[in-house]
């Protein structure tokens, strides 16, 4: 069984069993696995999607449906739906309890120091990356960042300054009462990545605070999502994360309740559930941020139209027509607001308005 399956109980509820909470032996290692590749459909690769698990997860039981016997899961979704995102998902050691975790694992500032050097192995930086994060995970993700940009590593700034934006499911931003019980109980030990989860924990108030400082310098947008059922715990129900901890506290990011408990958040089992709509409205709207910045560039780089410019040319031609005389990025733009016009994002007349501006833009035709 994987390290965050849970049993059902009588009550309604769902109980997080030892097993729940521990790292098998095969899971004491860190890497990061590439779900799909992305570009099936041709285009360009523009952004990398990290998934990051929590408290007593993986890279993949973490995001799959407790009755799922298939091996994909909703990344592999996202990947199918946004052919322009490579989607990858991170694995290290967080084990809840020194039973079940070799030694006493490392501490939040430890754990993102030891990542950062895998993502990099792996290419993350070099395009635009976007973080989903579960519980711990979204801890990590914002410790990593912090050390991307204040230590006096050169290659580190990579992470943070690729990073578009960050989405958090169920993540305590300031603490968590079950991790207050695992270290109340002796008979749980609990070890030094379940203590950062403590709640009210002086690093985790300072790390919140870094965070909501310096996401608006740094660029980068925020979405958070609550649990909204319990889970059994020992004896008792408890919301593992509750909407005041769950919420960063970042202008502009508003906590977004989902009708699930803190294990099921991340795995939804289809397309039409809250988790995989919200998430993969946030990719795409990134998306749409990296396209207006390229097109800002260009407009900034581009010489200025000469006087004798034929201005029912370029204009008299349709979209469509007009994509073969484009750049590749400039296709991709195109593509992309059609693909969130199909998906209802965008009315019909917005998704003109959007083409005809790039096409515009491109050519030096303005609103005369």
């Amino acid at each position: 069984m994987p390290p965050d399956r849970l049993n059902r109980n009588d009550a309604g509820g769902r109980r997080l069993s030892r097993q729940a909470l521990s790292t098998p032996a095969q899971d004491l290692k860190t890497s990061l696995r590439k779900v799909s590749a992305g570009s099936h459909g041709g285009d360009p690769i523009l952004v990398d999607v990290v998934f990051v698990h929590g408290l007593g997860g993986n890279d993949v039981s973490t995001w799959q449906p407790d009755e799922s016997e298939s091996p994909e899961c909703w990344l592999n979704w996202l990947a199918e739906d946004i052919p322009s995102i490579a989607v990858w998902s991170l694995k290290y050691p967080a084990g809840a309890t020194k039973w079940t975790a070799e030694g006493e694992g490392m501490a939040l500032p430890d754990r993102a120091a030891n990542l950062i050097p895998t993502m990099l192995y792996y290419g993350i930086g070099s395009r635009k990356t976007i973080f989903v994060c579960h519980s711990l995970g979204g801890l990590v993700v914002k410790q990593i960042l912090r050390h991307s940009t204040e230590m006096a590593q050169p290659e580190w700034q990579k992470i943070a300054e690729s990073t578009l934006g960050v989405a958090f499911l169920a993540t305590p931003h300031s603490g968590s009462s079950l991790a207050s019980i695992l270290k109340a109980v002796r008979l749980s030990r609990a070890t030094k990545t379940s203590l950062a989860l403590t709640a009210h924990c002086p690093h985790l108030k300072e790390l919140g605070d870094w965070y909501r400082q310096n996401v608006k310098r740094l660029e980068i947008e925020t979405a958070a999502y609550a649990e909204s059922r319990r889970v059994r715990y020992r004896f008792r129900l408890a919301t593992v994360v509750n909407a005041t901890s769950a919420n960063p506290g970042v202008e502009g990011c508003i906590l977004t309740s989902i009708d699930a408990d803190h294990i099921d958040i991340c795995k939804p089992a289809s397309r039409e559930t809250d988790t995989y709509r919200g998430v993969e409205t946030f990719i795409r709207r990134q998306l749409t941020r990296l396209c207006d910045d390229e097109i800002s560039l260009n407009e900034a780089a581009k010489p200025a139209p000469e006087s004798t410019l034929d201005t029912q040319g370029p204009q008299t031609l349709d979209p469509q027509e007009r994509q073969t005389l484009l750049p590749a990025e400039l296709v991709q733009q195109i593509r992309e607001i059609q693909a969130m016009g199909d998906m209802k994002l965008l009315d019909p007349f917005e998704v003109k308005e959007l083409k005809m501006g790039i096409l515009n833009r491109h050519y030096g035709v303005g609103d005369e």
